[in-house]
């Protein structure tokens, strides 16, 4: 009878063994696997966002460019309206591909800031269409691009889980810019 119970516990002890082996190595496994898709997701989020940055600043370029050509104090090369509307048609639309990432993948923090970014470049291109005029709305329009793109790099920071601190100020326009014989203002940023 001894030999039996001996038996008995031996076979109890193995397959306890091998049920916490298998519970072990799922849990690992497990674990690994969902590192690994965070990973994969971050990824895909950092394209979708350095994408979506890249569009809207050439979309601002091409506006600040154009406005600089209708007598805006920009220190942009200047662009004529009428040749700069159909850049400004495509990066637009360019813009807009992005923008339908970034709803796909964006965080509602990253989503919101991504917005307002967008809002504040379709008022500097109100301006590059002649749809809004004057140097202070020209001042004002750099100024709301410059906080909403500090705004969408730190939603995207934060959410891609970039701890290295808060982006600094980066004080636009550069004093040799602003002291230029020819009074040239602000670039957007």
């Amino acid at each position: 009878m001894e030999s039996w119970m001996v038996q008995l516990l031996t076979i109890a002890g193995v397959a306890v063994g091998a049920l916490a082996s298998f519970v072990s190595t799922r849990f690992v496994d497990r674990s690994r696997w969902h590192r690994e898709e965070a990973l994969r997701w971050d990824a895909r989020k950092l394209h979708c966002y350095t994408e979506f940055a890249a569009a809207i600043k050439q979309h601002i370029n091409i506006s600040d460019r154009i406005c600089a050509g209708l007598g805006l104090p920009s220190g942009a090369q200047p662009l004529d309206q009428a040749s700069g509307l159909a850049s400004l048609a495509a990066a637009e639309d360019d813009l807009g591909i992005k923008w339908e990432q970034v709803l796909m993948l964006g965080s509602p923090d990253a989503i919101a800031a991504a917005r307002d970014w967008r809002h504040a470049a379709w008022r500097l291109e109100w301006l590059a269409r002649g749809l809004r005029e004057g140097a202070a709305e020209y001042a004002q329009a750099n100024s709301d691009i410059g906080s909403a793109r500090k705004h969408f790099y730190t939603a995207a920071r934060g959410e891609l889980g970039i701890t290295s601190g808060d982006i600094p100020e980066l004080g636009q326009p550069p004093a040799w810019q602003v002291s230029d014989e020819k009074g040239a203002g602000s670039r957007p940023t």
